[in-house]
């Protein structure tokens, strides 16, 4: 085997070697037993403001308000808001016939994160009185504990919490069922790892919850097509820790297939990829001065590549070493890239055993040699940069695979 190859073969090999083991790591701590947290003294519950963002979301955006309104807690205590972005649909009447408070952005600089900090200042300017402030897509139901586990929490002391976020269709087709098993595997088994051992979490966009006083301190900062990732950044280094709250549920509604989910994937990896350029160093040189491995962590967890980028990189190393396995070097290749890969699918495996359904789960599995070169493709395109422009509505109409 040429030399400059088995060097990069194993450089690559070392690292995927490295993020499994660390992902295994935060799984077994994810399923050990533990004590949970105590919240604060009783008193009267948390007052939630929840914002909606919403962009010509009239045919998805009934069930979200209908969810909300449906959740177990004091609704004196809970004020729905739908931020109306750029609107050209229904979306405002829908809100409005449900009973929930609407603003109506026209102007100003366009996006999700835009809509959201005009949303918070329009909310501050008014008075509204409240103790935190709950984001929640305008295709997502809420669980009817929702605000109770968030309640819980705020009394804990944790200002910023991001809630379990799964699908609200996982059985859909066989692209939801792959994807079911890769949000139990962020949700569940990595971020709830974190949290056991005390390492911070990262936002995902929806099912956030930020206390008053922390935006207080930080204000909303986030204005990129990353906004999560990007105030996920910010509030580390400004010295606030994103909590996971395992037991605060809200389900998206996954798209059926590879053409709707392209765009929106794309987005989140082009900004996930942007953030990744400009915080990953700042929160590596943060945790190496404060002496604060959790910002250490976190840059890992902004620059990482995905579980499913991992994974396709373990096969094309397999491949490669097996190709190359007539000569000795190329045969260690081969063995170590299929303990990575075996080290991988058993991860894959025990996601997809914690599912509700790991039969139905199972079935998606048909799907992965199309899915993973699919994913990777989005990745290479995130990092070069596409997808960072604009905030677009996906679709969500019915479609085959």
């Amino acid at each position: 085997m040429n030399g400059t190859l088995w060097w990069a073969l194993a450089c690559a090999l070392t690292i995927l070697t490295a993020l499994a083991a660390y992902q295994w790591t935060l799984a077994l701590a994810a399923l050990l037993p533990w004590r949970r947290r105590a919240g604060g003294a009783p008193g009267k519950p948390a007052r939630f403001v929840v914002i909606v963002p919403a962009h010509n979301e009239e045919t998805t955006l009934s069930p979200t308000l209908r969810s909300l309104a449906g959740v177990e807690y004091p609704a004196a205590f809970v004020r729905v808001i739908v931020v109306a972005d750029r609107c050209s649909d229904g979306t405002a009447a829908v809100a409005r016939a449900a009973g929930a408070g609407c603003l109506e952005r026209r102007t100003g600089e366009p996006g999700k994160g835009a809509a959201i900090g005009w949303a918070i200042e329009r909310i501050r300017a008014d008075r509204v009185d409240f103790d935190a402030i709950v984001i929640i897509d305008a295709d997502t139901i809420a669980h009817p504990q929702l605000f109770t586990a968030f309640d819980l929490r705020l009394r804990a002391g944790d200002d910023v919490q991001q809630g379990y976020n799964y699908l609200s269709n996982p059985w859909d087709t066989p692209f939801t069922r792959i994807i079911s098993v890769t949000s139990v595997l962020r949700n569940g088994l990595f971020y709830g790892g974190k949290e056991r051992i005390g390492l911070p979490s990262m936002l995902s966009g929806t099912g956030m919850c930020f206390s008053r006083s922390v935006l207080e301190r930080n204000g909303w900062t986030a204005f990129s097509v990353g906004e999560d990732w990007e105030f996920s950044a910010s509030l580390l280094l400004n010295g606030e820790t994103v909590h996971f709250n395992n037991d605060a549920r809200v389900m998206a509604r996954e798209s059926r297939g590879f053409r709707q989910a392209s765009s929106q994937r794309l987005r989140w990896a082009g900004g996930r990829h942007a953030v990744a350029a400009a915080a990953a160093l700042r929160l590596l040189a943060a945790g190496l001065r404060r002496r604060r491995f959790a910002l250490c962590d976190a840059a890992l967890t902004i620059s990482a590549p995905t579980y499913s980028a991992q994974a396709t990189a373990a096969c094309v190393c397999l491949a490669l070493g097996w190709a190359l396995s007539g000569d000795p070097a190329g045969r260690t290749i081969a063995w170590w890239a299929a303990a990575v890969t075996g080290m991988l699918a058993g991860y894959f495996l025990l996601g997809l055993s914690l599912t509700e359904s790991p039969a139905k789960a199972i079935a998606g599995v048909a799907l992965i040699p199309v899915f993973l070169p699919w994913r990777m493709a989005i990745e290479i395109l995130g990092l070069l940069g596409y997808g960072r422009k604009r905030w677009v509505r996906t679709a969500r109409v019915p479609s085959g695979v």
